[in-house]
This record gives structure tokens, C-alpha cells and sequence, in this order.
């Protein structure tokens, strides 16, 4: 019988992973090192004085002399007009993180909206089921926002949802992530709404790089070690990075937030839940009452009969059963949180001069993510007939001769259920640049990209309980509920098949591009950049056996996308011209378009200014259009399409519409959800205006604001992440109205006959459902929910983002002072093409206005210590759920304030033994805050896109250059 993962598990994997990094160090020879300086975030807002980011000590400058940066298909030019971020590399080793994804979101203009390896809930998370990880800037959607990995496209992830995994490359790879917040469709064509993300890989390193890392909280555990090594010769170099990290599992009962009995937090217990609960050993019966039920309130208008402990399961009479005293489980206690992960990422760039004129580089790197989740086997709410030898006669309640509803748990049988999840990634780019005449260049750029997963592989006899075996096994006798021994491995074997649910997606794209100078003008250079592209994307899914959906044999589309573009730089005005207010005036023009093989054509221009007011003084603005096409399994029905019967709250007092439960506030609903093939692109217009501030009178200072505003309309709404929600007040249910049908179900409904059904439960059945429809208790709904895909919905977000920097020194002390903030002006919903816009900020499953990070870095010699403090700010909780019958009033969620602390230390001056050795320490969360409490129609008693429930995390790391 398997049983949670033990933390002595965990250390011994921790310590494996460590004591082969440290393996690795001693058996090194000395080579060349990579210098890493004291850590510095630093925001920077593009200018025509910003150029291709410096070289570091241990890279050769005549290798790359102008790049391309992120924003731009120009060599040597930065974003013109643009906002971009840099986290350069040695905020990336300061952070002690391995994860790309953890360092990007403490930047303030991301949100803690979208996917995640811990369940969430908001737009769409809730379908995360392999546990896959986004980025989300400004919250406007995780596929809203664009990610790279040196300027190129990886194929998207997912099973019912798809988005781009964020967690491609360990940090050792990582030379700087640059982060565009500005819409960028004229650039890189679709996703690129709400900007672009782009992480550098470390071209031209030398030497090698040993590093050990191991962290711990109250719930788990985290180690791992990476080996980077680079050589150059006269014409090109090779850089090779391993990863290999382990972390342990964490089950949901580390956490009095994460448990379904939520009463020493001030919410229900929902381990009971009208007619279902989740059951101990050995069971329950339960009988519907005429009057909510005192003694167990969330049960509402159910009686449970506890079966007597210990009991065999034959022969026990009414007069043994426990009235309200029922056997249950809280299944937080063997269902994980996050998932114990093994993972391992290797990566290599390689640069050779074929002849002096031309030159190849290629980027490959492949990801391998295993994990392991635990649940907890529970029955659903079955019936035993009246023949079962494990019926029980005479229950009050129960007419004679009728079936008799019982609940209980197959953790006798089995254990904990267990679930494993697989996802490969497989990348290979190559560039071909050829130098022509007068500077030109001329790019032929081929990218192949693969994602293969297993979001739900189980074999036999786990949690992937089958409804129809179960009950035909409780029908004919074969299985006995109410025993506390394990049934045979023979009968569990047709109540808990195998599964798997497969998918595959591809990218192949393939670029042509001409870029270099046109002319000359007084202030500088006209350039411009031409170009053509061929993307081809596929999907494929099969899933067998998953009882939780159903079977999808093979389900497959595809789509190709043929594009071309054009750019021009135009510096019009230089210090020279002697204009007052204007030291320069530059502009850049960007247009892109793109014809779909499904979806049709779409063209998005850009315009770019810097304006260089004084010395110290610049301004800057960009406008441009964007859009985002419909990916291949949000127009595809045959990938995921589903019809169910739910449970969710019920505080929208509306009488035509009263909760089914009143004690626990819900109303069991049927949900039709699921892709939609008539989906078109969505559409956004942005431009933001900022300034930055250097001035002479005071070296070291770097001032910048930013006012974006984003205007994005036709957006694809999968509303399965608001579905819950849709009676938790009265506002989300005039909200939500068109996608509620009211359809009480008559007297004379029998469960599993739909002649019987309202009318319109007929329609929802006739709706594509890749899930077998479990009807056993649809005669408890109360109305349908429509929360399929659909160009419903339109934002319109406002905002400003700042930065402040500021380094100094003192004696031998060096200093840098750092604050960036951003603060939602406005976020407005319209989630109907024909509704209107309303409040969405500061609410549950919206943006949070405020968000901010200040710091002080500290160094002086070998010594480097880096205190942060991070701001989320407060919030309504507009979707309070009912306890006891009392629904909870809307009230505020309160900011959340955290202080992380980083301190180095440099070997070197220790003699010639410490050279390139450095040692960190980073705890997040020192003073080991907890959540605030949130007790929504979400679950759980926290809101995980402002807070998090891990308490204070400890690492180390230990890094050796040779």
C-alpha cells in the first residue's frame, strides 16, 4: 500500500544531488572563469544610447560585435521607444533560484495569474493537469504573453489547455532574461499582446562553472547541481550546461490552508458536501431528511450513518450504525500540492566562422520533467441494491426494498492513488548569417520545437476510479464497501484500469532576413530590416482510460502561417543640429503580416520615439497593434469538449435560482465546457509613454516611469477558470447571466433517464463531451453553466510602472538603493460581446493594482548582502463563500508584505584555493509570514495569486569556476 512521500525521501534525494555536484567540483582542472559581480536588477527603458548589452570579462568581444536585441529585427538598435526589463546574470546567481520562472515573477509587472506546478483556479489554471509553469505580464492572459529563448519560438505545452512552458533552461545556462512590456505583434506576429519575454542563453562563457544548490521550508525540499562548460578556438566557440534537481513532494496537509476542514480558519468543512463526503474507513450511508441537517451543516439535507469501525461489512443491522456520526478523511493528508519533480535540462550554443563572411549558430537544448502526484481513492456517491448481501435493513429514511446511497474511500484497497506526469521538451535552432556588402546581413533562421507529454499516466490499481465498474461491482456483490479489509487485486483491477492521456505538439518555423544601413543622415544612421517567415504548428492528443474525461483516441489539427515584415530606424535629430530641448530624436516603423491557413490575415504596424530632451532627460513612446491567433486546442472540440454535473457556490440571492443546499450555500449546476471551433483572433491596441531621468549633478541615479495603456478586444474567454463562480454573488450572477440557463428539474425526474429531465438538459447533452456523462445525480440540478471557449471578452488596462536606482559608494563600501513598482490605474472587463464594461481590479481572478520590490545591496570586498521587501497589495474578496448557513460578507484582502534576505560570499581573498569559489545564502520570506486568510468560492483559505502558503524558505549555494 502506497503511502505519502516521508521528508527522510526527500533528504536522501537532496543529498544525492548535492554530493554529485560537489563530485563534480573536485574533479575539475583550472581553467578560465566567468566574474560574477554584486547582484543588480536593473529596469531598462530603451534609448538610442542603449546598444547590445556589454560583454562580461570572460567573454571575447570580437565575437559578436552587434547583436539583436529583444523588440527589434535591427542589429545594434535597442527597442526604440519601448519599456524593457533586464535581469542581467548576476541578479539570476544572486537569487540562489534554479528556475527562470521564480526570479521573472518578482518583477512587479507580472501577475500571479495563469499556470503553475501548485493548482490555482483564475483564467483557466484549474486545467493545468501536468502541472506545467507560465509567465503573465500585466495578467492580461499567459497566452497573452510571448516567451523566446534567443529571439525563437518553443512549441506550447498542454492537454486541454495549452500554453508555453516558462521553465525551458536552468539559470546556469541563462546570461540575462530581457522583458518587453509593451505589445510586439509587429515584430514577432502572434502572443506578443501584453509583451515579450526572452531569455539570453550564455553564449561565449570559458572555463567551467560548478554549482550545488539545496533549499527547505516547512513542506518540502529542494536540491539540485549544475556543470556549465565553454571552449573557444580562433573561429567559434561551444557552451554546454547540464541541470539536474530534485524536489520533494508536498501534501496539501502541511498547510491548514490547504485542508478541506477549514473551521480553525473560520470556514466549513467541506470533507462533507450535502450527499458526497469524503470517506474514512470503513464508509457511510446516507438518506436524504426533510430539514437541513443541525449536527452536520454541510451536509444540508442528508442524514450519514457511520459504519461501526472494524466491521466486516455483512450482517450489520440499522441498530449498529452511527446517526451523524459519519467515518471521514480529510483528503489533504494524502493528496500532493506540489508534486514531487525529478528534472533534468541540458542546453548547448555553438558559433563557427565557416569563412570570413559567413557564420552559423545553432541553440539546442532538451527538458525533462518527471513527476509524481498522490490523491486520495474516493467512490463518488453510489447505490446498493436491495439484493447485496452488504445491504443494511431497515435505515430510517430508506423505504423498504429501495437502493440505499453510500460513500467510502478505496484507501483500504490501494492507498494513496498515484499519478505520474512526463513532459519533454525538445529544441534545435540554426542560424546561417551572411555578411554582405555596405554592411548588410542576410539571415536564413530554421527552428524546430517539440513537446511531448504524459499529463496523466496511472497505471492499475491507482485513483482513476471507474463509475460504471464500481457500481456494477456493488450491484452484483463483488465488492464490499463497508469492509475494512482490502478487497481482492482481481475485482480492483476492473474498478481501477490503467490511463494515460498523450500529447504532442511541433513548431517548425523557417526566416529569411535582410538587414543593414540605408543612408546616411546628419544625426546618424538610417537602418532597416526586411524579412519573410514559414511557421508550421501541429497538435496531437490521445487519451484511454482517464476516467476523470474519456477517452480521445487521437485527436489532431494543424495550421501554417506565412508572414512577412519590414522595419526602419530614422535617427532625424542629433546633439549636433543645435535644436533647443533636443538632443535627439529618433523613430522606428515596424509592420508585420501574417496569413493563417485557418483563421485568415492580420497586419499590426508599430511606431516608435525617443526624444532625447537634455543631458540626463530622455523621453520615450510606442504604439502599435497586436493580436493573438486561437491555439490548436482552444478551436478544437475534438480535444477537449466535456458536459458534468458540478457543485458550486451559492450566494447570488437570486429566488429563481436558490441554493439547493442552504446550510453550505451551493447548487449542483450542469457544466457544458470546452473547446470551440469558431473562434477568431483576438485583437489589442497599446502604446505607453515614459521618461528617463540620469542626472550628471548626481552619478549613479537612474529615475524611469512608464504610462501603458492596453486595449484588448475579441479575447477567447475559457470561462471553466470562472465557472465556479458564477453564483458567488449577486454581481457575478448578473455578470455571468448569458452563460446561465435556469432549469429547475421536475418531481417526477429519474436520475439516468433523460426523457424524465427539464427540456433543456437535453440540449447540454447533446453537446460533444469527450467524458462519459455521469448522470447518477442529475436530478439535483438546478441550471446549466456554458463555460466554453469563446471571442466574448475585452479589457481595457491601464497603468504606470516605475524605477528607481540608485549606486553609490562609501569608503570601501559599494551600494546600489533599488524600488520598482506598478501600479493598475484601471482594468475593465466586458466578458459579453454585447455587455458592458465593469469593474475588474483588486477583485478575485483579476489583476492586483499594486505590486512593488525595493531593496539595498550592499558589498565591500568579498562580502555582499542584499535585504528586498515585496509588496502585494489588498484586494476584495468578492466571492465569499456560506458557512453554517451565513454567507460571509465581501471584505478586503489585506497587502502582503514579505522580507527576503541574499548574502555572498567571495573565496578569492582566501588564497588560490578560494578563486572562483562563491558561496550564498538567500531566505525568502524571514519572518516566515503566513497568507493572508481568503475564504472564497475558489477553495482553500488563501488567494495563491497574491500570497503563497511555503512560510519561510531557506537556501544555499555553492559555485566553483575554473
Amino acid at each position: 500500500m502506497r503511502k505519502p512521500t516521508t521528508k527522510g525521501e526527500v533528504r536522501l534525494l537532496a543529498g544525492s544531488a548535492i554530493g554529485l555536484a560537489l563530485i563534480a567540483m573536485a574533479g575539475v582542472p583550472a581553467m578560465a572563469q566567468e566574474v560574477v559581480k554584486p547582484p543588480a536588477r536593473q529596469q531598462q527603458p530603451a534609448t538610442t544610447a542603449d546598444r547590445a548589452p556589454a560583454n562580461t570579462a570572460s567573454e571575447n568581444p570580437q565575437e559578436i560585435e552587434e547583436v539583436v536585441v529583444i523588440g527589434t529585427s535591427i542589429r545594434g538598435i535597442a527597442a526604440v521607444g519601448a519599456s524593457t526589463v533586464t535581469v542581467s546574470r548576476e541578479d539570476l546567481a544572486a537569487t540562489g533560484r534554479n528556475s527562470p520562472v521564480d526570479v521573472v515573477r518578482e518583477l512587479p509587472q507580472l501577475q500571479g495569474l495563469g499556470f503553475d506546478d501548485a493548482p490555482r483556479v483564475g483564467q483557466n489554471a484549474g486545467g493545468n493537469i501536468q502541472r506545467g509553469r507560465s509567465v503573465n505580464i500585466r495578467g492580461l492572459g499567459s497566452n497573452a504573453t510571448l516567451l523566446l529563448i534567443d529571439g525563437n519560438r518553443v512549441a506550447p505545452s498542454g492537454n486541454v489547455f495549452s500554453f508555453t512552458e516558462a521553465d525551458q533552461l536552468p539559470v546556469a545556462a541563462i546570461e540575462r532574461i530581457d522583458v518587453m512590456t509593451d505589445g510586439a505583434s509587429a515584430i514577432y506576429g502572434s502572443d506578443a499582446v501584453a509583451g515579450v519575454i526572452n531569455y539570453v542563453t550564455r553564449k561565449n562563457f570559458k572555463g567551467v562553472e560548478v554549482t550545488g544548490r539545496h533549499s527547505f521550508t516547512d513542506g518540502y525540499e529542494q536540491s539540485g547541481g549544475s556543470i556549465i562548460g565553454g571552449h573557444a578556438w580562433d573561429s567559434g566557440n561551444i557552451v554546454v550546461a547540464f541541470d539536474h534537481d530534485v524536489r520533494g513532494m508536498m501534501m496539501q496537509g502541511e498547510s491548514p490552508y490547504l485542508r478541506q476542514d477549514l473551521r480553525p480558519l473560520g470556514g466549513p468543512d467541506t470533507r462533507i458536501r450535502t450527499n458526497n463526503a469524503t470517506a474514512g474507513t470503513p464508509g457511510n450511508i446516507v438518506v436524504p431528511r426533510s430539514t437541513n441537517n443541525p449536527t452536520l451543516p454541510t451536509a444540508g439535507r442528508f442524514d450519514y450513518y457511520g459504519i461501526p469501525a472494524g466491521s466486516s461489512g455483512t450482517g450489520i443491522t440499522a441498530g449498529q450504525l452511527l446517526l451523524n456520526q459519519p467515518n471521514l478523511a480529510d483528503q489533504a493528508d494524502y493528496t500532493s500540492y506540489l508534486p514531487k519533480t525529478v528534472k533534468n535540462q541540458v542546453s548547448m550554443t555553438a558559433r563557427q566562422e565557416i569563412t570570413p563572411w559567413l557564420t552559423a549558430n545553432v541553440l539546442a537544448f532538451y527538458n525533462k520533467r518527471d513527476s509524481t502526484l498522490y490523491s486520495y481513492p474516493q467512490s463518488g456517491v453510489r447505490t446498493l441494491p436491495a439484493t447485496s448481501p452488504y445491504y443494511v435493513q431497515g435505515v430510517p429514511g430508506v423505504a423498504p426494498g429501495a437502493r440505499q446511497t453510500v460513500v467510502f474511500s478505496l484507501y483500504k484497497d490501494i492507498g494513496v492513488g498515484e499519478t505520474s506526469i512526463t513532459d519533454e521538451q525538445t529544441q534545435f535552432s540554426g542560424n546561417l548569417r551572411a555578411d554582405l556588402t555596405n554592411d548588410w546581413a542576410a539571415q536564413f533562421i530554421a527552428n524546430y520545437s517539440r513537446n511531448k507529454n504524459c499529463a496523466n499516466c496511472i497505471d492499475e490499481l491507482n485513483n482513476n476510479v471507474s463509475a460504471t465498474a464500481l457500481q456494477r461491482a456493488l450491484d452484483n456483490g463483488t465488492y464490499n464497501p463497508f469492509s475494512s479489509a482490502p478487497a481482492s487485486q482481481d475485482v480492483l483491477r476492473t474498478i481501477l484500469p490503467s490511463a494515460f492521456d498523450r500529447n504532442k505538439s511541433t513548431l517548425q518555423e523557417y526566416t529569411l532576413r535582410f538587414d543593414g544601413p540605408l543612408f546616411e543622415l546628419p544625426a546618424g544612421t538610417v537602418k532597416a530590416a526586411v524579412g519573410a517567415s514559414y511557421l508550421e504548428l501541429t497538435q496531437w492528443r490521445s487519451a484511454i482510460g482517464v476516467q476523470a474525461s474519456s477517452d480521445v483516441p487521437l485527436a489532431d489539427a494543424d495550421r501554417n502561417i506565412r508572414a512577412a515584415y519590414a522595419e526602419i530606424y530614422l535617427p532625424l535629430v542629433g546633439e549636433e543640429a543645435g535644436v533647443p530641448l533636443m538632443q535627439s530624436l529618433d523613430f522606428n516603423v515596424a509592420v508585420r503580416t501574417e496569413r493563417y491557413s485557418d483563421v485568415g490575415t492580420t497586419t499590426n504596424p508599430k511606431f516608435g520615439v525617443n526624444w532625447g530632451v537634455t543631458d540626463g532627460v530622455k523621453l520615450r513612446g510606442v504604439w502599435g497593434r497586436s493580436f493573438r491567433a486561437p491555439n490548436l486546442i482552444e478551436s478544437n472540440p475534438e480535444v477537449f469538449s466535456r458536459v458534468r454535473l458540478e457543485t458550486i457556490a451559492n450566494a447570488a440571492r437570486d429566488s429563481a435560482l436558490p441554493p439547493g443546499n442552504t446550510a453550505a450555500g451551493t447548487s449542483n449546476v450542469v457544466n457544458v465546457t470546452g473547446s470551440n471551433n469558431n473562434l477568431t483572433p483576438e485583437k489589442a491596441t497599446s502604446y505607453s509613454l515614459g521618461f528617463d531621468y540620469e542626472p550628471e549633478w548626481l552619478r549613479g541615479l537612474r529615475a524611469s516611469a512608464t504610462y501603458y495603456n492596453v486595449k484588448y478586444s475579441n479575447q477567447i474567454i475559457g470561462l471553466q477558470g470562472f465557472g465556479a463562480t458564477f453564483l458567488a454573488s449577486p454581481t457575478n450572477r448578473a455578470l455571468f447571466a448569458p452563460y446561465i440557463t435556469v432549469a429547475p428539474q421536475p418531481s417526477t425526474c429519474v436520475n439516468g433517464n433523460p426523457a424524465t429531465y427539464n427540456a433543456a438538459y437535453l440540449v447540454a447533452l447533446s453537446r460533444p463531451s469527450v467524458a462519459a456523462i455521469d448522470q447518477s445525480n442529475f436530478c439535483s440540478a438546478q441550471a446549466i453553466t456554458d463555460t466554453r471557449n469563446a471571442n466574448a471578452a475585452a479589457v481595457k488596462q491601464d497603468g504606470i510602472d516605475i524605477t528607481l536606482n540608485y549606486r553609490f559608494e562609501t569608503g570601501e563600501s559599494n551600494w546600489m538603493l533599488s524600488l520598482s513598482g506598478t501600479k493598475i490605474l484601471n482594468n475593465d472587463l466586458q466578458l459579453t460581446s454585447t455587455g458592458s464594461y465593469t469593474n475588474a481590479l483588486d477583485i478575485m481572478n483579476q489583476p492586483i493594482s499594486e505590486r512593488g520590490r525595493a531593496g539595498i545591496t550592499w558589498n565591500m570586498g568579498p562580502y555582499t548582502v542584499a535585504p528586498a521587501l515585496n509588496y502585494v497589495g489588498s484586494y476584495t474578496n468578492n466571492i465569499p463563500i456560506t458557512v453554517n448557513g451565513v454567507t460571509l460578507p465581501v471584505e478586503k484582502v489585506p497587502a502582503w508584505v514579505t522580507f527576503d534576505v541574499m548574502m555572498g560570499y567571495e573565496f578569492s581573498e582566501l588564497g588560490s584555493w578560494g578563486e572562483g569559489l562563491r558561496a550564498s545564502f538567500n531566505v525568502r520570506n524571514l519572518m516566515d509570514r503566513n497568507p493572508p486568510i481568503v475564504l472564497s468560492a475558489n477553495g482553500n483559505a488563501f488567494d495563491p495569486q497574491g500570497a503563497n502558503v511555503f512560510g519561510r524558505m531557506v537556501s544555499f549555494q555553492l559555485s566553483k569556476s575554473f
